[in-house]
C-alpha cells in the first residue's frame, strides 16, 4: 500500500513526488514511457527553459475564471522555482528573463529530479500505462490498474499531461481517467505550434525569417497580437510570435470561424512615415529597382513576395513608381493578411489549450472537488502559457502544491 500513487512521470509528477516523498510519504510514480521526463528532455530544444523572471497573469490563459490564476501566478513563483532546483544542485543561467540550467542540458535537470525522488525512497515504475483507477466503498483506498499489474494507494495524483506531443507520453489518457471521476473536459486544441495557410507563391518564402507585429482575427474581430520574429515555412508560419497566438486560432477554427493573420513588417513606422522614407529613396537613388530598395529593409525573398502582392513589376525602378503604386506597397508592407486554414497537430504542439476547469479543483491543494483523495496537476488543467518557461512553472507549482498537501 502506497501513501500516494502518481500517474505520470513528467514535470508536474516529478515535482509532486519530490515534495510528498520529502514529507515521508511512500510514493509511487507510474510512467507509461520507458523513462520519466521524456517530454522534459525535449523542452527548449533540449536546453529546458524551466522558468521566467517576468511572471504575470497575462502570460497564462484559461477558458473560464481567469481570476483564479492569481492565487498561483504570483511574483514569488520564479524565485521559488529557482530555489527548488538550486537545492537539487541545478544552478541557473538567465537570458532575457528566461531561466535555463547552467549546463544548458535538460537531461541534467531531469536526472536531478529523478535522483532526489529516489533518494527520498520514492519508487518509479516505467512502461506502466494506467488503464483504470477505482476507489473502494469508503473512498479511502484507490486501486490503479495497468495492463499487467495493479497497485493500491491512499491518494491518487493525475499528472498524465494533456494531448501535446503524444509520442513523448501526453496522449490524452489522463482526461479519460479524470472524466471517470466526474470531471468535465473543456474543448482541447494544440497550442504553441505553427499555423497553416494557403497563399499563392508562399512556398518560396520557406526558411525566411522577419521581424514584425502579428495580429490574429476571428471573422472581423481582433483576437490577439504579438511582436517578434516570424518564420515562414512551406505550410505557413511559425516562430515564437506565432506560437503565442496559435491557441486562439485553434479555438476559432474548431468553432468554424474564419481566422486571418495580419503581418506588419514595419511596426516601428506609421504608414505615412514609411511612405515618406520610400519617397526619399525615390529622390536619392530612384534609379535603383524597387526590389533592391525594399531588400535593404527586408529579406529579399519577402521583399519580392510583397512587391508581387502589390501588383508591381519587381525590376521597375524606384523613381518609376506612381504615387498610387507606392501607397499600395506601403499598405501591403504594413498589413499583409493571410487566411489561416489550420493549426499544426498535437504531434507538433508544445502544450494543450483546454482541459479540466479550474473551478473543479481546490487550487490551494490541487485536490479534486469531484473525487476526494484525487489530485490533478500540470497540463491536464485548463491552463496554458505563452513561450518562455511559463508552462513548466505551472507544472512545477501545481505539482509541488499537491505534494505538500498530500
Amino acid at each position: 500500500m502506497f501513501d500516494v500513487i502518481i500517474v505520470g512521470g513528467g514535470a508536474s509528477g516529478l515535482a509532486c513526488g519530490i515534495e510528498a516523498a520529502r514529507r515521508g510519504k511512500r510514493c509511487l510514480i507510474l510512467e507509461q514511457k520507458e523513462k520519466p521526463g521524456k517530454k522534459l528532455y525535449a523542452t527548449g530544444n533540449g536546453k529546458c527553459n524551466f522558468a521566467n523572471r517576468n511572471v504575470e497573469p497575462a502570460a497564462f490563459h484559461t477558458t473560464g475564471n481567469p481570476e483564479l490564476l492569481s492565487g498561483i501566478v504570483t511574483r514569488e513563483l520564479c524565485r521559488q522555482t529557482e530555489e527548488f532546483f538550486r537545492e537539487m544542485g541545478i544552478p541557473s543561467v538567465e537570458r532575457q528573463g528566461c531561466l535555463y540550467p547552467r549546463s544548458e542540458q535538460a537531461a541534467s535537470l531531469v536526472r536531478a529530479m529523478e535522483q532526489v525522488f529516489l533518494k527520498e525512497n520514492g519508487t518509479i515504475l516505467c512502461n506502466e500505462r494506467v488503464e483504470d483507477a477505482t476507489w473502494d466503498a469508503s473512498g479511502t483506498v484507490v486501486t490503479v490498474l495497468t495492463k499487467e499489474n495493479h497497485y493500491r494507494g491512499k491518494k491518487l495524483v493525475l499528472a498524465a499531461g494533456g494531448m501535446a506531443a503524444p509520442g513523448l507520453g501526453s496522449d490524452g489518457s489522463g482526461y479519460t481517467l479524470a472524466k471517470a471521476m466526474g470531471h468535465t473536459i473543456t474543448r482541447c486544441v494544440p497550442a504553441l505550434c505553427g499555423l497553416k495557410c494557403r497563399e499563392r507563391g508562399w512556398n518560396r518564402l520557406q526558411g525566411v525569417r522577419a521581424k514584425g507585429r502579428v495580429s490574429l482575427w476571428q471573422d472581423r474581430s481582433s483576437l490577439a497580437e504579438d511582436s517578434g520574429e516570424i518564420q515562414f515555412t512551406q505550410y505557413g508560419v511559425s516562430g515564437i510570435v506565432i506560437f503565442n497566438l496559435s491557441r486562439y486560432a485553434g479555438f476559432g477554427l474548431s468553432a468554424k470561424h474564419k481566422i486571418t493573420l495580419t503581418m506588419d513588417f514595419f511596426p516601428d513606422f506609421s504608414a505615412r512615415h514609411l511612405r515618406h522614407i520610400l519617397q526619399q529613396m525615390q529622390a536619392d537613388c530612384g534609379y535603383r529597382g524597387i526590389q533592391d530598395i525594399l531588400s535593404g529593409f527586408l529579406p529579399e525573398k519577402l521583399a519580392v513576395f510583397l512587391i508581387e502582392r502589390a501588383g508591381i513589376p519587381g525590376r521597375l525602378s524606384c523613381d518609376s513608381l506612381t504615387s498610387e503604386q507606392l501607397w499600395t506597397l506601403v499598405q501591403i508592407c504594413k498589413a499583409t493578411t493571410i487566411q489561416i486554414t489550420g493549426v499544426n497537430s498535437f504531434d507538433q504542439a508544445q502544450v494543450t489549450a483546454g482541459g479540466i476547469p479550474l473551478k473543479e479543483i481546490d487550487l490551494a491543494t490541487m485536490e479534486s472537488k469531484q473525487q476526494p483523495g484525487c489530485y490533478l496537476i500540470g497540463e491536464l488543467l485548463d491552463v496554458d502559457g505563452i513561450c518562455g518557461g511559463y508552462n513548466l512553472m505551472w507544472a512545477w507549482e501545481t505539482g509541488r502544491r499537491a505534494g505538500r498537501a498530500i
